[in-house]
């Protein structure tokens, strides 16, 4: 760590604070800092921003190796962990159920993409998460020791240059005891949710004052499709997911994307009503493919004018495509109820008539020789003869 200060610090009785080898620890040294350090990767070092973090893991090999749709699974989950790590330590401590509905992904397609950045170098685990049910020294979440359920912690990592960590592992080795790396406390399952107990560790006071502050969660710009933006901050999150999505809006801005969407936002329209009109025409054909265009912003006006006016409204006759499609799956339900009734009047019908159908049958066998000559002889008491045997007096 270059150009940071190595007296020792001292102790409130005046005493000199040493490792656990006898050295004089630095005056930068902490527990948790040493734990932070410890949860690095091999061959990292902490992030310096948050930005810088996201374009690491664009810039990954293993990345650029991802199909679409995993690429965009993974920046999801990539999001999330930015906007909530810590400034300082570049620590991130999202719950659960923040990265679920932020990310709109699964629990297990979450696990996967955090053991990826785990498995690559990117993540690192300083803290794994911990329930009452399962913290050692509750009972099985009989006692309650205040600390509720407690989530796993991040710290942020990009790849480090060969003389970073040269120049870092003289000064960690001396705060250490001879050791580059803190024991991180407890593993965390690569795939899963921990299932059982970790074997402890300390949580970060000021990421989690930062979740639990009003105001302060933050909204991700991972905007779902189906959702109509409410506000200017909701249509910027649209804004950045239809850049992500669309790779023509990526040569403008997010808040330029947002100008041009405007309309579509105020028609009650949602972010996948944006990008199909501005790839399909209102009959639902697309539009022909020319490559590039030269200027982005009126080939996006040129396409919304064939569904809106000058003034932004809908055009007359035309609809949104969610509208649409949620009027054909109305006209689909209505006729699926239609025919189900109708079924169920029919069974109900021929239940209910069984008298009448009995006696229509009697009457079509009466009208059959064969038949009647049979019923003759089995109100008489006379045995079928079958027709495989010969006739009474015959020899063979």
């Amino acid at each position: 760590m270059t150009g940071r200060g190595l007296a020792a610090s001292r102790t409130p009785r005046g005493r000199r604070a040493t490792s656990p080898a006898g050295n004089a620890l630095p005056a930068w040294f902490s527990p948790r800092r040493l734990t932070i350090f410890g949860a690095l990767p091999e061959g990292a070092r902490r992030a310096p921003s948050q930005a810088a973090w996201v374009r690491a893991v664009q810039a990954h090999p293993d990345a650029a190796a991802l199909r679409a749709d995993a690429h965009a699974n993974l920046m999801r989950v990539v999001w999330v962990l930015a906007r909530h790590a810590d400034w300082t330590e570049m620590v991130t401590r999202p719950t659960w159920a923040v990265l679920i509905d932020r990310t709109g992904l699964s629990r297990s397609t979450v696990a996967a993409w955090l053991a990826w950045l785990r498995r690559t170098g990117l993540l690192g685990t300083v803290t794994p998460g911990t329930t009452v049910k399962y913290r050692r020294g509750t009972a099985c979440g009989l006692l309650d020791d205040g600390r509720g359920n407690e989530a796993a912690e991040y710290v942020l990592a990009v790849p480090a240059p060969a003389e970073a960590l040269q120049d870092s592992a003289e000064p960690l080795a001396s705060a250490g005891g001879g050791e580059g790396k803190a024991p991180v406390s407890g593993p965390v399952e690569e795939s899963r949710t921990p299932s059982g107990p970790p074997l402890g560790g300390l949580s970060s006071r000021l990421s989690r004052a930062r979740e639990a502050t009003p105001g302060l969660s933050d909204t991700g710009w991972w905007w779902s499709r189906a959702v109509t933006p409410a506000t200017r901050r909701d249509s910027l999150a649209a804004a950045h997911r239809a850049r992500n999505e669309d790779v023509t809006l990526r040569a403008l801005s997010p808040r330029h994307v947002r100008s041009l969407l405007r309309p579509v936002f105020a028609n009650g329209g949602t972010l996948a009503d944006a990008l199909f009109m501005i790839n399909h025409r209102p009959d639902g054909t697309e539009w022909p493919f020319a490559g590039m265009p030269r200027y982005v912003p009126g080939w996006v006006r040129h396409r919304l004018a064939a569904w809106l006016t000058e003034d932004g409204r809908l055009r007359p006759g035309v609809e949104l495509p969610s509208r649409q499609r949620a009027a054909a799956a109305a006209r689909v339900a209505d006729e699926l109820t239609t025919r189900r009734a109708e079924r169920a009047e029919a069974e109900t019908r021929r239940a209910a008539d069984v008298a009448s159908h009995a006696n229509q049958a009697r009457a079509l066998l009466a009208a059959s020789p064969a038949a009647a000559a049979m019923m003759r002889r089995r109100s008489l008491g006379i045995a079928p003869r079958s027709r495989w045997l010969p006739p009474s007096g015959s020899t063979a």
